[in-house]
């Protein structure tokens, strides 16, 4: 028994104080590494550079010049024309009938079409500037969901990889004791195997930091191939008090919500200027004519531009409106259902996290650490199996590697709330030479 509890003490209790103490799930960085991701400057990175956000901006300035154009006269028409008397000889100056004569026509729109055109215009330009908005908090949602995905994945490569370090100690420690006798052929296989297996895991999650690198690149405007170093921390996030009332206020004025409803606006607008549509336009003219050596001509022309079809054109133009109304305003009821359900789903994930966060932080993982500690002391002096410790020590691992899940998951759901209530949730540290703590596209 002296013996065994000899080879315990050499080969394996340095093990799992390695354990115990590597445990947290984080790694160092190590020299010609990228340096560690900073969340604030890849959100100002997004900012500056998404063509996403740099599209919707243009497409803003593109709606401001709407209204000027809307509103102003149609161009006029000026023409010239020659009337000769007969087809022998130029008769200008010789017949009365002979003159070369300069039009000007121009049209006049009703004041109150040309007013309600500009308002449809003025319509679609708060709408455009109001989805510049929604896709500004969009884009630093993706960006903060896409880091919180890399922090997960390399908490988790470290916890893979400590765990590895620390199979193959157990694997040395088996081999030894049934080198000695006091040991079965079973726990090196077994200690082998997770080794093997954890390799590939490991091997899996190196794949999928790479494809979260890219995602993050992407939100972030950069190219695909910008290498990105490790994701240490999360910042802090929390939902409002009144999460009660949180739907509803989302279904009220988020800003996906506040796009359709100023959609629907711009289609009232759109409504009434079909209907002022139905009423006729003027025209008028002037014209002088030359007659070489005659005295000149002047003329003057008052038109009124009818609806002669009415029913196929301006009444259908009407009806038409009204339609594509009553489909903006059926598209926002339906957003604001899904908006209520969407924030309801999204608030019970972060609940979900922070309850799971809590049992696994103040119970699994430390009655874990204890079972371990006894089942490293039971080892030792023989009273249970290779196979039960190396169980033990899985079961810590995984709980590590749940809580870092489940903590990456709750920034991501506090992420994709931000968008939907228009507000900021996670406090995102400055970045250098940024002051204070929020972020560009947040503000």
């Amino acid at each position: 028994m002296k013996s065994r509890c000899s080879v315990f003490r050499l080969i394996f209790a340095p093990t799992v104080l390695l354990l115990l103490a590597g445990i947290s799930g984080t790694a160092p960085v190590t020299a010609g590494e990228a340096p560690p991701a900073d969340l604030a400057v890849l959100l100002n990175e997004a900012e500056a550079n998404s063509p996403a956000l740099r599209a919707a901006e243009a497409r803003l300035q593109a709606a401001r010049h709407l209204p000027s154009q809307a509103e102003a006269l149609p161009d006029p028409e000026v023409s010239v024309a020659y009337t000769n008397d007969g087809v022998s000889s130029l008769t200008l100056g010789d017949s009365v009938m002979s003159n070369l004569a300069l039009t000007w026509t121009q049209e006049v729109r009703r004041s109150g079409k040309r007013t309600q055109a500009r308002e449809v215009a003025l319509r679609e330009a708060d709408r455009t500037a109001l989805d510049r908005e929604r896709l500004r908090l969009e884009v630093a949602a993706e960006v903060k969901s896409a880091y919180a995905d890399l922090v997960r994945l390399d908490r988790t490569a470290a916890i893979l990889d400590q765990t590895r370090s620390i199979l193959e100690e157990l694997v040395q420690a088996a081999r030894r004791r049934y080198e000695v006798g006091e040991g079965i052929q079973e726990s090196v296989l077994k200690a082998q195997t997770e080794v093997l297996r954890l390799e590939a895991e490991s091997a899996r999650v190196e794949q999928d930091r790479r494809a979260a690198e890219i995602r993050l690149n992407a939100a972030a405007g950069r190219p695909a191939d910008i290498p990105i170093g490790p994701a240490v921390t999360l910042p802090p996030g929390a939902l409002p008090d009144a999460t009660e009332a949180l739907a509803d206020a989302a279904a009220a004025a988020s800003p996906e919500v506040a796009v359709l409803q100023a959609s629907v606006r711009r289609e009232e607008a759109g409504v009434a200027l079909a209907k002022a549509e139905e009423k006729p336009d003027f025209v008028w003219s002037a014209s002088y004519q030359n007659r070489g050596g005659l005295d000149p001509l002047v003329m003057g022309m008052f038109g009124v531009r009818l609806p002669m079809y009415r029913e196929r054109k301006q009444a259908a133009a009407v009806l038409q409106s009204e339609s594509e109304l009553t489909a903006a305003r059926q598209d926002l009821a339906d957003l604001q259902l899904r908006t209520r359900a969407a924030v309801r789903v999204l608030i019970s994930r972060v609940e979900r996290a922070d309850r799971l966060l809590l049992l696994f932080g103040q119970g699994v993982v430390p009655q874990a650490q204890s079972a371990l500690e006894s089942a490293r002391a039971s080892y030792g002096v023989g009273r249970i199996g290779f196979l039960d410790l190396l169980n033990d020590v899985t079961v810590v691992l995984n709980a590590r590697q749940e809580m870092a899940a489940q903590e990456s998951e709750r920034l991501q759901a506090l992420a994709a709330l931000e968008p939907l209530l228009g507000r900021e949730l996670i406090r995102v540290p400055a970045g250098p030479g940024e002051p204070g703590g929020q972020n560009a596209l947040l503000r």
